[in-house]
């Protein structure tokens, strides 16, 4: 049967019925909305409002360097908190105009600006427009987690509700402006100021806080470091919205667009002192545990010098770099250890090539042979016994048995023999078969005795094979051992933090140096020239023109799988290694004095930028006299041949005939295998 129309009903869609259903769906949903919100304001569980007053969040601690610079900070959420009075009105008006215009009129949800979205969302047939006042985003980033649900969501209202009865406008901008994160790792106003600008947010203008602004909604999006037209972009439309509300005319709004804007360049020094930095960190959360360093903002005074640290770090990566590529390796690796020998405060340090590729720490952790960077001990013992830099001592071959079907045969690196040569001369020119001779004469305890006393604590071997850096060891306990030489026989103890205060500036902890007399000052100096006859004429000759003063030594492992060079000045002692974290070849002839020295070289090229030259001052048991070190006799009075050595009082040599070849030296640089 055919339904008969009335003439005064519209043909088409039926209208007041979908109306009449979308009112009644409409009032379902509000009704259980309202339910919902009933029941979680009465039964659901949620954090006491109160607690948003004592506002504690994580905070950055500060590392400084040994010249009270910022050289590092220690954060989950790199974050400065400041008092609301400090971040200038121009800026926080950035940010209720961008992200919540009617803050100061409403109650922490704004109902008009949610029906809006609503109808934008519908037309748009999306969910694009937000609605989320700066009270609903604070109490998310405070108390609620990201997660997107209608529960969530209904705490948050609730939430924003009743922290505006708890809270003052002010104390909620407060804590929504050091909270809010704004890209480039800073959370908070006052970070992000820092970290874009490298100024506090107190000095910002107008064009710089309505950049942090344009921020709020999507940091990655609008970062200034990747999308700066994107940025700008948004930053116009904060300060047009600053003008529609009246925080600015529209003649100064146009104003602060066109101001030139210039960004603080990222940061590079985290990375190359990533080493260091972690090993404050470490140490520090081992000590106070993890919730004091991340919510107490500690000041940490290092003693890392942040112009020496950088000159470590490109000594390092650019000696590696070199090395690959001229020998076609892969995963070299490089450490670096400078101390102050008075102190024994560490002043730069690098633990590896990438810290981001590896965390572990060779200067700290890695115990290599040394090779011939030993020798000094050995030769320091020697002294201690009463030898003099020209007692002789035989470069000739020698075998040991080490049981009834094995022999050891040592050998120098050329396969030469000089036959008695002087101390000062077996160690410059790093003489195997001389060495191994001259540690049977005066006994292994000796020598891991003097080993001990300089500060070397991992396990010695007790045999002959020590005198060419057989036992493994770490670059600290090596430029330790060094640093009791330059400092007349004091053992410093090494140490990485001066000072710590907590939030409050009181003195957690402070260090003092401490130092130990180890060995006698005489032999220690004595050691000193020793060690600057190898740079002067010896297997560090290259280096010899950066300064006659100083003094140290190479080491190179068998089969050339380590690289070492250690030594420095009175003030300044640093210890280089190079190889494989697997030990492996460095390759035929790449001997420390191609491999490490150059690193060497090159950080104290640099470091004597900064660093006083100093001659190393000898103690009042040293007399000096000309000598001739090929007879180990002394020269005529009132001769002016021969070389002037320090020796102990009373062991200077009787006079002996003409002086003859003044020269310690006999051919070529020297033997640095071991």
């Amino acid at each position: 049967m055919s339904r008969n129309l009335d003439p005064a009903e519209p043909a088409g869609f039926p209208w007041k019925k979908l109306f009449l259903i979308v009112f009644v769906a409409g009032l379902c949903f509000a009704l259980g909305v309202g339910a919902g919100v009933v029941l979680l304001a009465n039964f659901g569980d949620f954090p006491p409002i109160g607690s948003a007053a004592a506002y504690r969040p994580s905070v950055t601690s500060k590392i400084f360097d040994r010249n009270n610079i910022v050289v590092g900070e220690i954060y989950i959420e790199k974050r400065n908190v400041v008092p609301f009075k400090a971040i200038p009105p121009h800026v926080v008006n950035a940010f209720v105009a961008a992200e919540d215009a009617n803050f100061f009129r409403h109650k922490g949800v704004d109902y008009i600006a949610i029906s809006r979205a609503i109808v934008k969302d519908v037309l748009s047939g999306g969910f694009a427009q937000g609605a989320s006042t700066i009270t609903q985003q604070t109490v998310k980033a405070l108390f609620l987690t990201p997660e997107k649900s209608i529960g969530r969501k209904l705490k948050e209202l609730i939430l924003a509700y009743r922290i505006e009865k708890k809270l003052s406008k002010e104390e909620i901008l407060y804590l929504y402006l050091n909270q809010i994160y704004l890209g480039d790792g800073a959370y908070g106003v006052e970070a992000a100021a820092q970290s874009y600008f490298s100024r506090g947010v107190s000095t910002l203008t107008v064009a710089e806080g309505a950049l942090l602004a344009g921020l709020a909604q999507a940091p990655t999006r609008y970062s200034p470091r990747g999308h700066i037209d994107r940025a700008k972009a948004r930053q116009r439309y904060v300060l047009r919205r600053m003008a529609a509300v009246g925080f600015l005319d529209k003649d100064a709004a146009e104003s602060a667009y066109k101001a030139r804007l210039v960004l603080a360049p990222p940061s590079t020094f985290r990375s190359k002192a990533a080493y260091f930095l972690e090993h404050v960190r470490n140490s520090l959360q081992e000590k106070y545990g993890a919730d004091a360093m991340y919510r107490s903002e500690f000041k940490i005074y290092t003693t890392i010098d942040a112009r020496l640290q950088e000159a470590a770090y490109n000594a390092v990566t650019q000696g590696v770099i070199r090395m690959e590529e001229a020998n076609k390796y892969k995963g070299l690796q490089g450490a670096l250890l400078c101390m102050n020998p008075a102190t024994g405060g560490v002043l730069a340090m690098v633990g590896g090539v990438d810290f981001g590729a590896s965390q572990f720490n060779r200067a700290l952790q890695a115990r290599r042979q040394p090779g011939s960077a030993f020798k000094p001990i050995v030769y320091a013992a020697a002294l201690d016994k009463g030898k003099t830099l020209v007692s002789t001592v035989d470069d000739s071959p020698i075998e040991f048995s080490r049981n009834e079907t094995e022999i050891w045969k040592p050998k120098n690196y050329d396969e030469t023999f000089l036959g008695p040569i002087p101390l000062l001369e077996a160690l410059a020119k790093s003489r195997n078969l001389a060495t191994v001779r001259l540690l049977n004469e005066i006994g292994v305890d000796t020598v891991i005795g003097m080993a001990r006393n300089l500060g070397i604590q991992s396990p010695i071997e007790r045999n002959l094979s020590i005198a060419l850096g057989s036992s493994g060891v770490t670059p600290l306990e090596m430029v330790t051992a060094y640093s009791t030489f330059a400092t007349g026989g004091q053992r410093p103890t090494p140490y990485f933090i001066r000072e710590v205060q907590d939030g409050q500036g009181n003195v957690l902890e402070r260090t003092e140096a401490k130092v130990a007399q180890a060995i006698a000052p005489e032999t220690a100096y004595l050691t000193i020239r020793l060690m600057q006859e190898v740079l002067r004429t010896g297997t560090g000759a290259s280096a010899k023109g950066l300064s006659p003063n100083l003094a140290g030594k190479t080491g190179t492992t068998n089969e050339n799988t380590d690289a070492w060079f250690i030594g420095g000045l009175p003030n300044l002692i640093v210890g280089v290694w190079v190889g494989f974290d697997t030990p492996t070849s460095l390759g035929k002839r790449q001997t420390a004095a191609s491999v490490a020295l150059p690193i060497w070289a090159d950080f104290f090229r640099q470091a004597l930028k900064y660093v006083p030259d100093r001659e190393f001052p000898f103690p009042a048991g040293i007399t000096f006299a000309r000598v001739n070190p090929s007879t180990g006799k002394a020269v005529p009075p009132g001769s002016g041949e021969g070389m002037l050595l320090p020796f102990k009082l009373g062991t200077v040599p009787e006079t002996g005939g003409p002086a003859g070849n003044s020269s310690p030296q006999r051919r070529g640089t020297g033997d640095d295998l071991l």
